[in-house]
């Protein structure tokens, strides 16, 4: 028998270093900051109907399941020897600000910039127009444009298919989407602030 180390698959992107417990800590913690807010928010959206028609049912669900694998995941680093320190938690480094922003991962603060961009423009731009057919009158939300626009750049830049491919699925999916709230829910979607 060969004692021979198998090396073990890093994953997708094939990266160079594993995770360690206190990585795994730091990111419990950012992960459960998170779940928290999604809780509290939640919470303080008003319930026009039933407990089954609240807005705030799905994150609710969505942040107490991100909160218990947080916890999961924190408890599971502490056992492996995480330090419970302030730079451990916060899984802050120069190390780590460097690769984020680093040539190699442009990708990183390019999602960041696109997400925070389509976020924005979704809370900001408010608008509905409205498109008499002769079956019936076609209203297209500013979600809807924007959803669109951004989502198929989004995929178009990573995930290379072509520009048609990337369009058609982003305008499939937001328009069943859209008309699943607009007449499954009678609300449009996102309302704004």
């Amino acid at each position: 028998m060969s004692t021979e180390k198998v090396p073990q698959p890093l994953g997708e992107e094939e990266l160079g270093e594993r995770s360690t417990p206190n990585k795994d800590l730091a990111s419990a913690a950012v992960v459960a900051v998170v779940a928290v807010l999604t809780l509290v928010f939640s919470l303080r959206l008003d319930v026009p109907g039933s407990f089954y028609t609240a807005p705030g049912l799905l994150p609710f669900i969505t942040g107490f399941t991100l909160l218990l694998m947080a916890l999961t995941l924190g408890v599971r680093a502490i056992r492996a020897g995480a330090k419970m320190s302030v730079a451990g938690l916060l899984g802050i480094s120069s190390r780590m600000i460097r690769g984020f922003w680093s040539a190699k991962n442009w990708r990183r603060p390019m999602l960041t910039a696109l997400v925070v961009t389509y976020v924005l423009l979704v809370a900001f731009i408010n608008f509905e127009l409205r498109v008499p057919t002769p079956l019936f009158v076609l209203q297209i939300s500013s979600y809807e444009v924007i959803s669109v626009i951004m989502v198929t750049w989004l995929l178009r830049t990573f995930w290379k298919a072509s520009l048609l491919r990337c369009f058609l699925t982003t305008l499939i999916t937001v328009e069943a989407l859209a008309f699943v709230f607009r007449y499954g829910f009678g609300i449009l979607m996102p309302e704004t602030f």
